[in-house]
């Protein structure tokens, strides 16, 4: 069993029923959401260990983050609480299947005092990390949280765990900057990066090339997400692609992690690269064919069923 570790905020959210908008809205869905948050869900559900370190507020949002997470059985003893400051909170305008309005209120709250202490404590704690995953959206909440991730790549170096780094470029913060990829590229092994955030980190606009070329600046292995149309990787000098599910789209959000969360969880288990991007594009696909960041997460025991695609891989 591998141990992973993800350092974030998760936030709490209300979405409108899909076709509804918010003006005229009369019930909004509580849950919550976070990219750390969701990959830790779903590689605990594919048969690993995982914990969160993140900072909440001590109100009922901030309660219910943490018990969504615990009842997953995400490992939840590194969360802090401060009086001080709200959990932040997401809401979600489904005027229609394909157009989602989404409003932050995350200014101040709870998830911009992630700091290097909690990251140390963290790392204090565990006997044992063999992975550590980190976001774009981390380093763009605020200074502290900046200080946190590349705290977190140092320990993780030190302790020989497996660094990952999504890109997961967020416009509504602005970031991640290019520069700061740049300072956590040559210390991570794995690297994730949308096709639309390829602009963020590389020239290359082509997938498959960019993938090679972002090779030579320290990952062992490049994933690039292309949604709809599947996933590619480099690794050694070999090319990977799969392509993407036939999948009834009811929500996209939270896609890209769970597409993460599928990845590490087979690579956790041993699998080859081409079993990986089918874990991860399998994943993808029970989110964004249900309602919600990670409630559509397949388990380990269902995933077999559930990989029933046409793939290419070379």
């Amino acid at each position: 069993m591998t141990t992973l570790l993800t350092i974030g905020e998760t936030l709490a959210v209300a979405s409108t029923p899909v076709g509804t908008p918010l003006r005229n809205a009369a019930d909004l869905h509580l849950s919550t959401a976070g990219a750390e948050s969701t990959v830790a869900i779903g590689v605990r559900r594919l048969g690993h260990t995982a914990a969160w370190v993140g900072v909440l507020g001590a109100d009922e949002l901030g309660a219910r983050v943490h018990r969504e997470l615990a009842a997953e059985g995400v490992d939840t003893r590194f969360v802090r609480f401060v009086p001080d400051a709200p959990t932040g909170f997401m809401l979600r305008d489904h005027r229609t299947r394909d157009y989602v309005s989404v409003s932050y209120y995350r200014e101040h709250g709870s998830g911009t005092r992630l700091g290097a202490d909690d990251v140390e404590a963290a790392f204090a704690a565990f006997d044992g990390i063999d992975m550590v995953h980190l976001t774009g959206i981390t380093t763009a909440l605020s200074p502290s949280c900046r200080a946190a991730v590349l705290r977190a790549v140092e320990l993780a170096r030190e302790r020989g765990a497996l660094v990952s780094f999504d890109v997961n470029y967020r416009r509504a913060l602005s970031g991640p900057t290019p520069e700061d990829v740049r300072e956590i590229l040559p210390h991570t092994d794995v690297l994730f990066v949308g096709h639309d955030e390829l602009h963020i980190v590389t020239e290359e606009v082509e997938p498959l090339s960019a993938a090679r070329e972002l090779l030579r600046h320290g990952p062992t292995e490049v994933v690039v997400k292309r949604g709809k149309d599947g996933a590619c990787a480099a690794a050694d000098g070999d090319l990977f692609e799969v392509a993407g599910m036939n999948v009834a789209v009811m929500d996209v959000i939270g896609a890209g992690d769970s597409f993460v969360a599928g990845y590490l969880g087979a690579r956790a288990h041993g699998l080859p690269i081409p079993e990986r991007l089918r874990w991860a594009t399998t994943c993808a696909a029970c989110t964004v064919g249900t309602r919600g960041d990670w409630e559509g997460l397949p388990h380990l025991s269902e995933l077999d069923g559930r990989m029933e695609t046409d793939k290419t891989v070379r």
